[in-house]
């Protein structure tokens, strides 16, 4: 359609546009992740529908578009609103036209803020067009702009909940719902939801297995990998744009063994869908227990079958080293680490001496030059930890046990009183920030002082929050640590009577080995001297 000429612009023209000629306009464009699923609110319609609204208007000329692409509405710190703000300040445009009232942002109260004081303080006209609102018009407004403000903001919540429980719906209906496919899948193009095998990526899968069903280690499939030059996981999904540059950033040079071991272990590759393995509190990602995982079987196609999978499980869980006549259990697992690199040490068998020894294999996994040769005899090890246990027995006070217990009490007796005074401040706070927009509607208050006031309330409230949250993860760390310390003096004055260690021993009162090319090592125990849990470091050096 063509341009309606300029001339006589205030001809039929609101009140406001007396003000000026032509009104120099900034096009907000917004686009969450949940807004993405409504039909007409794409980035590209709302410019349409912005461009098409000026083109019929002589008083509006486009001077930008400001698009902020998959930010929520609830936060107005946006960086394309942040930049047109400034630009409104400097007198680059002054007018703000959006689809409707929900782009500009679904915060009732900011939203509410911008409209009603700050662009109306700055002479900025504010179009919301499928809203039929302009702010040079003395009928628009009203309860109604709030009104649907407040039914933004819950709608804003509304879909975020709506989403979490889509997404456990269909996680126990065996759909996928990661970011990225596990390696040696890709999503199907028709239902994203969908697992299928990856051309290039599942075949070096199928091979992994194969290689571990055919008695070849973890060590040795991982060298495989790396001579043969494929990329690891996270760089493969950069390679082919699924990844970004922060995801591999110093990370992912190698193959290394837990990379193996969690695709040899993972039943998505014999076609059934495991997840559920982590939950997110509070923008906080935790580990599930193993029991309350979502198992889904037969979701898709396998890339190995059910039989190879069942055989490399009952090879890690049956086999034993030839030439040994009795293999007892590692004791060791998940304990000893190599002090160069920090890769946990294998467990290798010496046949000539009936007995095994712990050694780091990152030399023969990647190249020479990435450690040192680092190895010690699993019995000479038992036998310095034990030692080492015997000498803290004998240092281990018992009897300044009643006098931490009292301590305990009149500290946990203080956090109460503080934390109750923490909440009872954010409470406080949080309803004086509430009352500022209402002391700003009735004009107890400027907009100066609103902005003000607003941010030194929401910087308390963060502050208090911060304090809060540190001191409730003290008083959860006292409780494990008392619970510790009645740990550690029955388990230390256990060991007085013991000749030998057990796995369970080994869990319950060490953190962490660290052996040394020299054959010395350091240990951190689960208790020091003092009843201070966890930060007990002993260093022995082999004889």
């Amino acid at each position: 359609m063509a341009r309606k000429s300029r001339k006589n612009v205030n001809a039929g023209a609101p009140e406001v546009a007396a003000q000026t000629s032509v009104y120099r306009v900034g096009g907000y464009v917004r686009l969450s992740a949940e807004d993405k699923r409504v039909k007409g609110d794409s980035i590209e319609t709302q410019q349409a529908i912005i461009k098409a609204f000026i083109d019929e208007r002589p008083d509006l000329a486009l001077a930008e578009i400001y698009i902020d692409n998959g930010l929520s509405g609830q936060s107005f710190q946006r960086p394309a609103f942040t930049r047109m703000i400034e630009d409104m300040e400097s007198g680059k445009i002054n007018c703000c036209i959006s689809k409707d009232l929900s782009r500009l942002g679904r915060n009732a109260i900011d939203a509410g803020y911008y409209i009603e004081k700050y662009f109306p303080t700055k002479g900025i006209r504010y179009i919301a067009i499928t809203d039929d609102y302009d702010s040079a018009d003395p009928k628009s407004g009203g309860v109604m702009v709030n009104l649907k403000n407040m039914v933004n903001e819950h709608y804003a919540l509304e879909i975020g909940r709506k989403i979490r429980q889509t997404k456990q719906m269909n996680i126990r209906k065996g759909k996928f719902v990661g970011r990225l496919a596990p390696y040696g899948f890709m999503k199907s193009p028709d239902d994203k939801h969908q697992l299928i095998p990856d051309p290039y990526a599942a075949p070096i899968v199928r091979t992994m297995y194969e290689m571990a069903a055919a008695g070849k280690g973890v060590a040795e499939i991982t060298g495989w990998l790396n001579t043969s030059g494929i990329l690891p996981a996270k760089r493969y999904f950069h390679s082919i744009g699924l990844a970004t540059d922060n995801d591999i950033e110093g990370k992912h040079i190698h193959w290394n063994k837990g990379a193996i071991y969690s695709i040899l272990k993972n039943r998505v590759y014999c076609g059934d869908m495991v997840q559920g393995k982590f939950q997110c509190r509070s923008y906080v990602q935790s580990s599930v227990p193993k029991s309350d995982w979502v198992v889904v079987e037969d979701t898709h196609e396998g890339i190995v079958s059910r039989e190879l999978f069942d055989a490399v499980q009952a090879i890690w869980t049956d086999s034993k080293p030839r030439g040994i006549a009795s293999y007892p259990g590692n004791i060791f697992l998940r304990k000893v680490y190599c002090g160069h690199c920090g890769l946990s040490l294998k467990r290798r068998p010496n046949r000539k001496k009936d007995r095994f020894s712990l050694e780091c294999t990152t030399r023969n996994a990647y190249t020479k030059d990435d450690c040192v040769p680092v190895r010690i005899d699993e019995t000479t090890l038992k036998e310095m930890l034990l030692d080492m246990l015997n000498k803290q027995a004998e240092v281990f006070r018992l009897d300044g046990t009643t006098a931490s217990q009292t301590q305990a009490s009149n500290e946990q007796t203080a956090d109460k009183a503080e934390l109750h005074r923490l909440q009872s401040e954010i409470s406080r706070n949080s309803q004086f920030l509430k009352s500022l927009y209402e002391s700003l509607v009735t004009n107890d208050i400027t907009h100066e002082e609103y902005r003000e006031l607003k941010s030194g309330y929401e910087v308390k409230i963060a502050d208090l929050t911060d304090r809060e949250t540190k001191l409730r993860g003290i008083m959860v760390g006292r409780i494990a640590n008392e619970t510790a310390i009645a740990k550690a003096t029955a388990n230390l004055h256990e060991v007085r009577q013991i000749a030998d260690l057990t796995a369970e021993t080994i869990g319950r009162l060490i953190d962490r080995i660290l052996v040394f090319e020299d054959k010395h090592i350091e240990v951190s125990f689960k208790f020091s001297d003092g009843y201070a849990i966890g930060g007990g470091v002993c260093v022995e050096q082999a004889g």
